[in-house]
């Protein structure tokens, strides 16, 4: 009897973290940064061979790092560049203390870096695909652009300011999508490797940072601060359809 396998919807996203928040955990995420600086002096940022699901679903839905564990007709891919809607960014010094603070950060990392950023998917040995990140946009998060700071003089005159913007247009049809289908054979490698400019790379290697978001934290009639480490990510995601075994139809 010849089995025959099924084609379902699936689709694959990795995700690369820069955040100050790294530098707490117990076991370190390989690609993963502490700071704009780190990140800066990687030659090279990779998606698919270095990381699974262990460190997040949110992040990572992989079952290997090292293989696909099924055939996979890829469709379509993007990069996107997704950064703290609460974009004041605090710096922290050496003793402990807080200094000043800033709100750009967001738009930079959301809108300047894809311009200047290159992308390439291979599969096995070959490249399948090379173009700048521009590109190739998410499709998903938010889009557009809306800035304000709240009035919050009642509770010591502290504000922040709130960004809401992205890439490209919030909808999956909107991604890039190849000519024809990139069949990847089950068992093959995967990889997807990203490359900043000179330019890119020169001017974060002087950043400090990432910082911290600054909230107020109430207790009773006082009125204390919190300080929470912001997180920026890079995600790859490619949609396609991929090849399973029915159920009772198991076969190697």
């Amino acid at each position: 009897m010849k089995y025959m396998n099924v084609k379902e919807k699936w689709f694959l996203y990795d995700t690369i973290a820069v955040s100050p928040y790294v530098s707490s955990l117990a076991h370190p995420i390989p690609g993963w940064y502490e700071t704009f600086a780190d990140l800066a002096a990687a030659d090279d940022l990779t998606f698919f061979n270095s990381r699974n699901k262990t460190i997040g679903l949110a992040y990572n839905n992989q079952e290997s790092r090292d293989q696909i564990p099924y055939a996979l007709e890829a469709e379509s891919i993007s990069v996107g560049f997704f950064a703290p809607a609460t974009s004041s960014q605090v710096g922290t010094l050496s003793d402990g203390t807080y200094r000043g603070r800033v709100d750009t950060i967001s738009t930079y990392w959301q809108d300047e870096l894809p311009q200047h950023t290159s992308a390439i998917f291979r599969v096995n040995q070959d490249e399948r695909l090379k173009t700048t990140c521009a590109m190739v946009a998410p499709g998903y998060g938010p889009t557009g652009f809306s800035m304000g700071q709240g009035n919050t003089s009642n509770t010591n005159g502290s504000c922040t300011s709130v960004t809401a913007g992205g890439f490209g247009r919030s909808h999956l049809k909107f991604r890039w999508t190849f000519p024809t289908t990139i069949g990847i054979p089950r068992r093959a490698t995967l990889a997807v490797t990203l490359r900043f400019v000179e330019w890119v790379r020169f001017n974060m290697a002087k950043l400090w940072g990432p910082g911290n978001i600054q909230l107020r934290n109430v207790a009773g009639e006082s009125y204390g601060t919190a300080y929470i480490p912001t997180m920026f990510l890079i995600q790859c995601l490619i949609t396609g359809t991929r090849q399973v075994q029915q159920r009772a139809e198991y076969h190697a």
